[in-house]
């Protein structure tokens, strides 16, 4: 089947292979970059040019056109970028209605 499918692409146009493009990666998952990194916090040791701590895991991804940074910890794991980025929203909106943010 995926042969076949493979084979009808090249009888699509210029538009149409688009479209498909477009629709392929809205189902496909965000490709992630992990990355490590030091953090800064506000202790005098940090703000006076300090190395930070860490050195913390980070992962970054494009969804929507924005480029998001979520936080992984100190050791590398697999995420779920979709889900963690809902995680982190959802940690805003709780702290925004207690009248943290």
């Amino acid at each position: 089947m995926l042969v076949k499918l493979i084979k009808d692409t090249h009888k699509l146009d210029l538009k149409e292979l688009r479209q498909l493009y477009n629709h392929i990666r809205s189902i496909l998952p965000p490709a992630v970059v992990y990355q490590q990194k030091p953090a800064k916090c506000g202790c005098k040791r940090c703000k006076e040019g300090g190395k930070g701590h860490g050195s913390y895991w980070y992962a970054y991804f494009t969804y929507q056109n924005k480029t998001h940074c979520i936080y992984v910890g100190k050791e590398k794991r697999e995420i779920d970028p979709l889900k963690e980025l809902e995680k982190k929203k959802s940690r805003k909106r709780r702290l925004r209605n207690n009248g943290r943010v």
